[in-house]
């Protein structure tokens, strides 16, 4: 359902216009990797599939404010933190370059999608550090499973959210959070 929801995005439709997805990227994480493999059965064949990348893995990117004990998050902060972080700033910068669009039909010179299949706590933390809010809040706000969140970074380095965990085309029935079904766990 994702992946029908992301080629109707590239399609557009109505007022909507196309969005040009360039390239598919992952963590190394398995489930990350088969729902990327879902995702680009519905798209076609010429957008990039990036190789996987292990500075997208799971794990907990930043400190939890207000501090929550029952957690015992230090040990995983420790070793997960600094590379979530190297991460942001790898995917998430305004682009300099030149983008090249003889030989790649979906890159366009004003505007470029890429799609990022990674896990909860990576996404939540990049939408706390994109958007410039302090990233110990990245705890505070809970993604779906096969959710969008949609972030614009234009070429002045301005950062806007499109959406935030978006499962509308998911139904209620399909809504799972961890292993849990639905919006009440």
């Amino acid at each position: 359902m994702t992946g029908l929801r992301l080629a109707e995005m590239m399609r557009g439709i109505d007022k909507f216009k196309a969005m040009p997805i360039a390239t598919i990227r992952v963590s190394n994480m398995t489930r990350a990797k088969e729902t990327a493999e879902i995702i680009a059965a519905h798209l076609p064949d010429y957008i990039e599939r990036a190789d996987p990348d292990p500075l997208l893995n799971e794990g907990i990117p930043a400190q939890i404010i207000p501090f929550r004990s029952e957690l015992r998050i230090e040990e995983d902060l420790a070793k997960n933190g600094a590379r979530i972080e190297r991460a942001f700033g790898k995917y998430f910068h305004r682009s300099t370059d030149e983008v090249s669009t003889k030989d790649h039909p979906n890159r366009h010179d004003k505007h470029e999608v890429e799609i990022i299949v990674c896990h909860g706590n990576v996404i939540r933390f990049f939408f706390c550090r994109a958007l410039q809010l302090p990233p110990e809040a990245w705890l505070r706000m809970s993604t779906f499973n096969c959710s969008l969140t949609y972030l614009m970074v234009k070429p002045s380095g301005t950062v806007s959210c499109r959406m935030m965990g978006d499962i509308g085309h998911l139904g209620y029935g399909n809504s799972t959070f961890s292993m849990d079904h639905g919006f009440v766990p």
